[in-house]
């Protein structure tokens, strides 16, 4: 209870703090966050709403099973849901308000050093000959489906399956730091629109190639592709919705992947393969469908590692869980009697 307080207080001062910066940066928000209640992408991702349903229900449950009466398992599975609303209307208000703080400059830079990372070629193109466009297009339901269950209900699925409060409080900083640090952040040092959206920018045709590429698969008749049209849409307007607002470097979509695969292989070896395969799948898609360049994932994969060291270190030293440090703390103190 204490860590989903500490989650809902800082999901709740994110979105205050976001709300002031957009003010100060931008013209009419309100009316903005007034359209998110009339506007939305022409895809219908029904699972992820009956997700949003059930999830919750099953983490009431759980909580139910630990002993907790209704009103504190209630209370605490809703302070998890309201923190997750705040904390993506904030990222929501703070990503669309970036280009009016640091206008878009880095693609150029990004596309080059991509290049130059992988041997003079551009990284969709080097997957898209290795992996193959329809496998690609196969898996491209992962990126707006399984993912966005994970983006938004993370949280709610950590209060439904660990009794660990340290963990649970682990995860929710890394949680919070996939959105806020990487989409944030980071962003601001690098704002770039990413591939997709490099020739519409830029007027330009450094990508020509990948969009003829994209076309002859298919994408735009896509779920994927209606979503980055919608992005476009909304960008080029000045609108803003959930999850609207076009920012690259660095990938939140590879950041929440990262931290799911991290809790995977920490709570079971049998979790810690699929999971990983997800996680190096989100990275491939964000690569090959130009939302992403290949150093945003890179980037991102290397700052949630390097975060989740650091917590690990900060509440569990030695690497030692809480109850096993207290039985071999209790082993030692018997042998020394």
């Amino acid at each position: 209870m204490v860590a989903s307080l500490a989650f809902f207080a800082f999901g709740l001062g994110y979105a205050l703090f976001s709300f002031v910066i957009a003010v100060v940066f931008r013209d009419e928000v309100l009316a903005d966050m007034l359209s998110t209640t009339t506007s939305g992408p022409v895809a219908t991702l029904w699972y992820v709403a009956v997700s949003v349903v059930l999830v919750p229900v099953w983490a009431v449950w759980a909580e139910l099973r630990r002993g907790k009466d209704v009103r504190r398992a209630i209370g605490n599975v809703a302070l998890v849901v309201a923190a997750i609303l705040a904390l993506h209307l904030g990222f929501t208000l703070f990503k669309t308000t970036m280009p009016a703080i640091v206008p878009y400059y880095a693609d150029p830079y990004l596309a080059a050093f991509d290049a130059w990372l992988h041997a003079n070629s551009d990284p969709w193109a080097v997957i898209n000959r290795v992996v193959g466009p329809e496998t690609m297009l196969g898996l491209a339901p992962l990126y707006h489906g399984p993912w966005l269950i994970a983006a938004f209900l993370f949280p709610v699925i950590l209060v439904a399956c660990d009794d660990d409060e340290a963990r649970i409080k682990r995860y929710f900083l890394l949680y919070c730091a996939s959105w806020v640090v990487i989409g944030n952040v980071l962003a601001l040092g690098g704002m770039s629109v990413g591939p997709v959206f490099f020739d519409r920018f830029y007027d330009s045709s450094r990508f020509g190639l990948m969009t003829l590429t994209h076309r002859f698969a298919g994408v735009e008749s896509t779920t994927l592709g209606a979503l980055q049209e919608y992005l476009w849409q909304m960008s080029s307007a000045g609108r803003e919705s959930f999850g609207t607002g076009i920012s690259a470097f660095a990938s939140v979509h590879v950041s929440v992947a990262t931290v799911v695969a991290l809790y995977c292989g920490e709570r079971s070896a049998l979790l810690a393969v699929p999971a990983a395969l997800l996680c190096g799948a989100i990275l491939l898609l964000s690569i090959w469908s130009g939302y992403h360049y290949a150093a945003d994932g890179y980037v991102s994969v290397g700052v949630m590692a390097l975060l989740w060291a650091f917590l690990r270190r900060r509440f569990e030293p030695a690497g030692l869980l809480p109850a096993f440090r207290g039985q071999v703390s209790g082993d030692l103190y018997r042998a020394n009697r």
